[in-house]
């Protein structure tokens, strides 16, 4: 007997409008969206939360459009969340998509003969969609991800799938991996509807919600998206978010190293920009550690949006640098050394 199977798609967006009329033009050309084919008709369902208010989106029985101020992706993907539970149409499944892949429609019917099929051992782990090279379509940057305290590893790294066998539906239960990315990357409801997204913003929401999961997610070939790569993304603010949200993660799950080393990784990594004379980048690293000592309960208080915009406008230059790195340390210094009476006494 088959699985029940509904599967939520939760896409947030900003002002990316051609990638998603575009992709929703493809998904309803599809089975999921033809009465003639009962196997997927209604099956699918689609949550696509705008954080640009930008989008002009016919509402239907399967395709739903939130408008939502910019929250960034953390916030616009638990947006869509809390519009999945209140709709309370009996979903299985939630897919995290980003909202500038590519993909072929074959990679939601794989995923959803795999999740009608699955035996009973894994219904509660979650599904890594493969992620290729946007340029180069051939070449499977990534087929899940290894955490390794922020030193991230990437499964099957750079395949490149005309030169080794590649099948589709093949599936691999034990890769080594603890997450998938949110280009594509699918949850029971049964996780989802318990569990909301870290407001990070962006960057590590995958990671923390991954990790929280707790379970080894499994790949399979042929359910894959096509995405830019991360070092075609890079900016100097979002140096700021890859420096502080890995630290929050580190911090819940035990990962920290000890300070005087953790304080040494933060200054290596500012010098790195110091000797470029990137004045900017170098500041956002400086102010993503005095953030993180705000701890958890700051990043949850603050209005995730405004703080963003707040960030965009920072200016910084060589001799303010200077003065803000080393008042930070001495605050680093002091609440660790606090932390570390704390739990000797």
């Amino acid at each position: 007997m088959k699985n029940e199977v509904k599967i939520a798609l939760n896409i947030c967006t900003f002002q990316r409008e051609e990638f998603i009329h575009r992709n929703l033009s493809l998904l309803q050309a599809s089975d999921f969206f033809n009465p003639d084919n009962p196997q997927y008709y209604g099956r699918l369902h689609i949550f696509v939360v705008d954080n640009g208010s930008s989008l002009q989106l016919p509402e239907s029985p399967y395709v739903h459009c939130i408008y939502n101020r910019n929250t960034g992706g953390s916030g616009g993907f638990q947006r869509g969340i809390e519009e999945i539970r209140k709709r309370n149409e009996g979903f299985t499944h939630v897919i995290f998509m980003d909202d500038d892949v590519a993909f072929d429609i074959s990679s939601f019917y794989l995923l959803f003969d795999f999740l009608s099929e699955v035996g009973e051992a894994d219904r509660d782990r979650p599904v890594a969609g493969r992620m290729f090279c946007m340029d180069d379509p051939y070449i499977q940057y990534t087929a899940a991800e290894k955490w390794n305290r922020g030193m991230v590893s990437h499964v099957e790294f750079m395949r490149d799938v005309r030169e080794m066998e590649y099948t589709q539906g093949r599936v691999i239960y034990d890769a080594d991996a603890d997450y998938g990315g949110w280009w594509f990357c699918c949850f029971p409801y049964v996780f989802v509807q318990e569990n909301d997204v870290l407001p990070f913003f962006i960057h590590c929401d995958d990671v923390e919600y991954g990790l929280r999961c707790g379970k080894k997610p499994i790949i399979i070939e042929g359910v894959q998206v096509w995405h830019e790569t991360y070092d075609k993304r890079m900016t100097p603010l979002m140096q700021y978010y890859d420096t502080r949200n890995p630290l929050f993660v580190n911090q819940l799950y035990g990962f920290l190293p000890e300070p005087l080393q953790l304080l040494q990784q933060w200054k290596d990594k500012m010098t790195a920009f110091h000797v470029k004379g990137d004045w900017l980048s170098e500041y956002y690293v400086i102010l993503a550690m005095n953030d993180f000592l705000k701890g958890m309960g700051w990043l949850k208080r603050i209005d995730a949006g405004k703080y963003h915009k707040k960030l965009q406008k920072a200016k910084s230059c060589r001799v303010k640098n200077a003065i803000c790195w080393r008042f930070v340390e001495h605050r680093a210094k002091k609440k660790f050394m606090v932390h570390k009476n704390n739990c000797s006494g």
